[in-house]
């Protein structure tokens, strides 16, 4: 028994109302679930998510107090000098 492909629906836009990080993570992961389940492409969606994730984390990063690290340190541990 042979089973037809199923017809596809034309493409179109949704407009996602602001999401908490954790929630952009879970529709991140679900978006590659589904190019890799199914093998469609994703991946112009994928990465206008990961645009609208990478300025947040760095925002929050700036955020974040950190230790100051000497360059000559860093140097060092990257084993450049």
């Amino acid at each position: 028994m042979t089973t037809l492909p199923k017809p596809k629906i034309d493409a179109f836009t949704l407009e996602i109302p602001p999401l908490s990080r954790s929630a952009i993570d879970e529709l991140y992961h679900f978006l590659q679930y589904l190019q890799f389940k199914h093998q469609i492409d994703l991946e112009a969606t994928i990465e206008a998510i990961e645009d609208e994730i990478d300025p947040y984390d760095a925002e929050i990063a700036l955020q974040e107090p950190g230790d100051a690290v000497p360059w000559e340190t860093l140097k060092q541990e990257l084993g450049l000098s």
